[in-house]
């Protein structure tokens, strides 16, 4: 009797230890999801990020006369050389809504349009003045300032969301 009882009590501790062995390892794994995420939406952002550096810093390169199109609080056309061939190119940056899902546009225009999308969560643009403070009238900016947030769910939990938060401020030579 007493061996009897010894098996079933140990069965059922082992129960328990596997299941929680169980437990531990899916929560292990649901970590190791929202960590790579995360290292995915960090790299992403690096990588638009250094895009737009790389626009910004041309913005007005080899162009007379006015030098951005336009600017809004989520988008700015602008001219510059930047594929260094000695012809401006116009370069625009918005958001689009596509899917219920919005969307950073960046158009490039010149002998080879091009265009892609990459989904954000909110985008930000602002002029600078040379006081320093936000504006939007074109002969007034010195500066522009552009932040873009990231944000993704989950795949286990929806309420999990990881993210990435860009943000520069460019002051180009040639405004």
């Amino acid at each position: 009797m007493n061996e009897t009882l010894d098996i079933v009590g140990s069965s059922i501790i082992g129960g328990f230890i596997l299941i929680m062995l169980i437990g531990v390892t899916l929560n292990y794994s649901s970590k190791n999801q929202e960590t790579k995420l995360s290292e995915i939406s960090q790299y992403s952002m690096a990588s638009v990020g250094s895009i737009l550096s790389n626009d910004f810093d041309k913005l007005g390169y080899r162009v007379s006369g006015n030098k951005i199109l336009s600017i809004t609080s989520n988008s700015i056309s602008f001219l510059g050389d930047i594929n260094n061939d000695g012809t401006a190119d116009t370069i625009s940056y918005s958001t689009v809504q596509q899917n219920n899902t919005l969307n950073l546009k960046r158009y490039v225009g010149n002998s080879k349009s091009s265009f892609w999308i990459f989904p954000i969560q909110s985008l930000k643009i602002n002029g600078i003045d040379s006081s320093g403070n936000s504006t939007f009238t074109i002969n007034n900016i010195k500066g522009i300032s552009v932040s873009i947030f990231l944000s993704q769910q989950t795949m286990s939990n929806s309420q999990t969301k990881v993210g990435a938060f860009w943000e520069r401020a460019f002051y180009p030579k040639n405004l």
